[in-house]
């Protein structure tokens, strides 16, 4: 007879026990570092709460995963409990019971309704301080909308399958997860399935990247819970059910794939002297001067209405986009090349859409219309610019970039501009100091 315990009275080295738990987390099957050993991991919990990590190895990983399912409960009898080593431990636990072909695993009934677990999550609007920061991760609680296309891209020489997902909070703020390879396989394909249900996620050990300000992705620690039976996921289901309407435009207006300051900026976001910045910077912050005074050109492009990328096609014809194979009528978009500066020195960059117009105070339609007037006479002029170029010689402007891979002619690192907001007048322009500056600013500002 095996004794039945609860999770912290288990011992490593232990033999003859028992223990009632369900499981929490099940994560894909990945790689150990350096060696061929595959490895599946879980996370189980008791009915105190308490945790302790599972894990599956190798050929016992076809036999033993599809016998532990997600939020079901069981009775796990004789596993080898061991202590984790302290460089690869994950979640707080330190312990963990290693599953084999030789470990007992019994299905029982569920007689709980709501997991005893709780979780930490960080807020959207917190994200940005986790950006590109590899030794961080966040864990966060969404409701799936809406997805985008997926695609398969090349990275360290293996084709891998990507697919971003829309997750809104109660506050009706978006932000993307990318989902790869197994994830999508899985767990993205019962998003997908049940999507028209609203399906809530809590997305565990996630990274922050800076795709469209801050966006979310999974990697190998990760872990997805599709409707998990905490009173938070239940809240927010309920609440996206009640909000259906609003939901529906969220996801017509697709705002979701612009840049989104509200979460990209930080509540004392630092900048960096133009000087500093240098292309191992993913992106960066930088206080400057916008000129574009003595650069000629068009100020336009035609693009994919849908996804912006150049295209060949005529204004207003419909065609096939190369890029987002999407079908939709093509349309000119602003864009033009100006100078950031500031006391310590300048740097190339580029402008489009929005962002340009405003600059510019000239649509991409205006734009284009202008040009194609110029061309018919034969003249080699401009747009009317003289009130701006005037009007930007007085203004300071805080500017978020990200270095592009193709540089100028004159070998200049060129950069692309993510966000720009005029600062108030009494932020005077970043001196040539060793620290960066701190410029507080509201998302709204």
């Amino acid at each position: 007879m095996s004794n039945l315990l609860l999770i912290d009275n288990i011992m490593p080295d232990m033999k003859n026990w028992s223990c009632i738990i369900t499981v929490q987390e099940k994560q894909q099957v990945t790689d150990s570092m350096g060696t061929p050993t595959k490895k599946q991991k879980f996370i189980f919990y008791d009915s105190e709460g308490s945790k302790v990590e599972g894990i599956i190895f190798n050929t016992d990983i076809p036999r033993m995963s599809p016998m532990l399912q997600v939020y079901k409960r069981y009775k796990i009898s004789n596993a080898d409990v061991r202590t984790i080593p302290p460089k690869f431990r994950s979640a707080g636990l330190i312990k963990q019971w290693v599953i084999t072909s030789k470990t007992v695993i019994e299905e029982v009934d569920a007689n709980e309704d709501i997991m005893p677990v709780k979780f930490a999550f960080t807020d959207f609007a917190d994200l940005a301080e986790y950006m590109d920061d590899r030794t961080k991760s966040v864990d966060v609680l969404g409701v799936v909308i809406s997805s985008l296309a997926m695609k398969t891209i090349t990275r360290n020489s293996k084709q891998s399958n990507v697919q971003k997902f829309v997750i809104l909070n109660e506050e009706s703020q978006t932000v993307l997860l990318s989902l790869w390879d197994d994830f999508l396989n899985n767990e993205g394909q019962a998003l997908l399935n049940n999507m028209q249900s609203y399906p809530v996620i809590i997305g565990r050990r996630l990274r922050v990247n800076n795709y469209n300000g801050v966006s979310l992705s999974t990697w190998f620690d990760s872990a997805l819970l599709v409707d998990p039976p905490i009173q938070e996921a239940r809240q927010l289901k309920n609440w996206a059910m009640r909000n259906a309407e609003s939901i529906a435009e969220i996801v017509d207006a697709k705002s979701y794939i612009k840049y989104n300051p509200a979460l990209s900026l930080k509540r004392d976001q630092k900048t960096t002297l133009i000087c500093n910045v240098t292309p191992s910077h993913k992106t960066a912050w930088v206080k400057a001067n916008l000129s574009f005074e003595h650069i000629f050109q068009k100020y336009w492009y035609m693009s994919c209405a849908k996804c912006y990328r150049a295209t060949a096609a005529d204004y207003g014809i419909e065609f096939t986009c190369n890029s987002c194979k999407e079908k939709g009528p093509a349309m000119p978009r602003c864009r033009f090349d100006i100078e950031l500066s500031d006391d310590s020195g300048a740097i190339p960059a580029s402008i489009f859409g929005d962002l340009a117009e405003n600059i510019l105070t000239f649509t991409g339609l205006e734009a284009m219309d202008n040009f194609n007037q110029l061309l018919c006479f034969f003249q080699n002029l401009e747009l009317p610019l003289e009130f701006v170029h005037a009007q930007l010689k007085t203004k300071t402007y805080l500017v978020h970039i990200k270095p592009v891979q193709t540089q100028l002619a004159d070998a200049r690192q060129r950069y692309t501009v993510l966000y720009c907001s005029e600062l108030e007048p009494k932020i005077a322009r970043p001196q040539l100091t060793h620290e960066p500056e701190s410029v507080s600013l509201s998302a709204d500002q």
